[in-house]
C-alpha cells in the first residue's frame, strides 16, 4: 500500500487516501484542533493505521503550506490628528517640585 497516496481538499478542510480511507479536521491545517478519522480498511494492523493517519495529516499540513497567502496590507492608525489642529495647554495632576 502506498501510504502517500493523498488527495487533499482544503476547501472542505479533508483528506482521502486511494483507499478509501477519509480524514475531516477542524480549525488550522497545520495545527488543527480536532481530527475526525473514517473508517480504516479492514486489511490494516493497528501499526498501518496509525501510520496510515499520519501521512494523511502531513499531506493536509504540505497542502497547507504550499498554498500562497498574499501579505497583510499596512495597518492605519486608528486616529491621526490634522496637521492643523492648535497646541492646547494640557492639565497635569502631578505635583511640581518647588523651587
Amino acid at each position: 500500500m502506498d501510504f502517500t497516496a493523498w488527495k487533499v481538499d482544503l476547501s472542505a478542510l479533508s483528506a482521502s487516501h486511494e483507499s478509501g480511507f477519509t480524514i475531516q479536521i477542524e480549525g488550522n491545517p497545520k495545527d488543527p484542533s480536532s481530527v475526525s478519522p473514517g473508517r480504516f480498511p479492514p486489511t490494516l494492523n493497528g501499526v498501518d493505521q496509525a501510520r496510515l493517519l499520519r501521512h494523511g495529516m502531513e499531506a493536509i499540513a504540505k497542502a497547507a503550506a504550499a498554498v500562497k497567502t498574499k501579505p497583510a496590507a499596512p495597518k492605519k492608525p486608528a486616529y491621526v490628528p490634522p496637521a492643523n489642529k492648535p497646541k492646547r495647554p494640557v492639565l497635569s495632576l502631578k505635583k511640581r517640585e518647588q523651587a
